[in-house]
């Protein structure tokens, strides 16, 4: 059985070589092949990369390199387009992996069409996340990062904007808007700061929360009694603007505003108002609404924010990590017992994955347990 590795131009060796090992992994019988789409320019391949997170799997047609492989079965990638024409011009594909939680770049309801599997590695730098998360925290309150560019500068400054308000953590509340992997992540890591933990989620249970040790309460208390608010949670259309006017108006004029998470969860339209008129302390960005961040951007003129390049979730081992995941969330698909990535298991009930499916395991061999 063959399996295509779709990669961006620009990937790294260390994560080229550990989806190879992920997806020989899968079996003795397993015929890897990878390819690459996009541009070696790193500028040009996050263009790409930011167009399919606006425009779906279909911004762009298939990889050249994937029609000489037309008959690949398993189809590996990051930010590949698994578009309709992609999944037009490979028939034999029944699984496409995404080496990445998001699901942007797939045309999940053509997949369903033609009874193809998407499996995705979900939670591959939740660790990644939170860690840079509570860095944020700190950088934004502290003034570290503003510290550091002023003494690189040659200036030595002591007092901040928010010199009245640079808090110790210990005792403060940290509201976290979704609860879901990277969020019960960040609570944990927090306890040993001793803070009081609320977060919002409407899919969660009271159950969950004090199996947590957290709070879960209303939007609006959230917003009103937190000193942080750290956003974890999955953009969707109907998420579009989740946190808006009334909800950053609500803060306290002392809390701080930290997003890792997406842009197009936040109105930054209120939250450049807030900011400009030190309505509240300040905040801590790593994504925005155009990646790179323009030059005439109101958040380059400001002194109450840092600023970060959509970095969060990257780190070596979130590199490796995603690999390893998707392999194994596909290997438990191949031998029939699906146990975490399995984005659209209803296609476990078309005749032609269910005819797929029986032979897979005995076509790709033995899986090699010492990935």
């Amino acid at each position: 059985m063959k399996v295509i590795g779709v990669l961006e131009k620009d990937s790294t060796g260390i994560y080229i070589e550990a989806v190879e090992k992920a997806c020989r992994a899968l079996g003795e019988r397993a015929e890897y092949v990878p390819v690459f789409w996009g541009s070696e320019d790193s500028d040009e391949m996050l263009e790409m990369m930011l167009e399919l997170e606006k425009r779906g799997g279909n911004a762009y047609g298939t990889p050249e390199g994937c029609l000489d492989n037309s008959d690949a079965e398993i189809a590996v990638g990051q930010f590949a387009p698994f578009g309709s024409k992609f999944m037009e011009d490979m028939p034999e594909i029944r699984m496409i992996g995404l080496l990445r939680a998001g699901l942007e770049n797939v045309d999940i309801e053509e997949a369903n069409k033609r009874g193809i599997a998407v499996v995705n590695a979900s939670g591959r730098n939740a660790d990644a996340v939170s860690d840079f998360t509570i860095g944020l925290m700190l950088a934004e309150c502290r003034s570290i990062a503003r510290c550091h560019h002023d003494i690189m500068q040659g200036k030595w400054i002591e007092h901040y904007p928010n010199y009245d308000n640079m808090p110790d953590l210990r005792g403060k509340t940290v509201g976290l808007f979704g609860f879901g992997y990277i969020g019960r992540l960040m609570a944990e890591k927090l306890s040993g700061f001793h803070v009081n933990i609320r977060v919002y989620d409407p899919y969660i249970s009271e159950e969950t929360a004090k199996k947590h040790h957290v709070k879960k309460v209303e939007k609006a208390e959230l917003f009103e009694t937190a000193d942080f608010i750290c956003v974890h949670a999955r953009y969707t259309q109907e998420t579009y603007h989740a946190i808006g006017k009334a909800e950053i108006d609500a803060m306290k004029p002392t809390a701080y505003f930290i997003n890792s998470a997406r842009a197009g969860l936040v109105d930054y339209d209120a939250l450049t108002a807030a900011l400009q008129e030190h309505r509240i302390a300040g905040a801590a960005l790593d994504v925005y609404y155009e990646e790179p961040l323009h030059a005439d951007s109101p958040f380059l003129k400001m002194d109450n924010v840092t600023l970060t390049p959509h970095t969060a979730g990257v780190t070596y081992d979130a590199l490796i990590n995603s690999a390893k995941i998707l392999g194994a969330n596909i290997a438990h698909i191949l031998e029939g017992e699906p146990k975490a990535g399995f984005v659209n298991p209803e296609v476990m009930e078309t005749p032609v994955f269910r005819e797929w499916i029986k032979k897979a395991a005995d076509r790709i061999g033995k899986k090699d347990t010492e990935r």
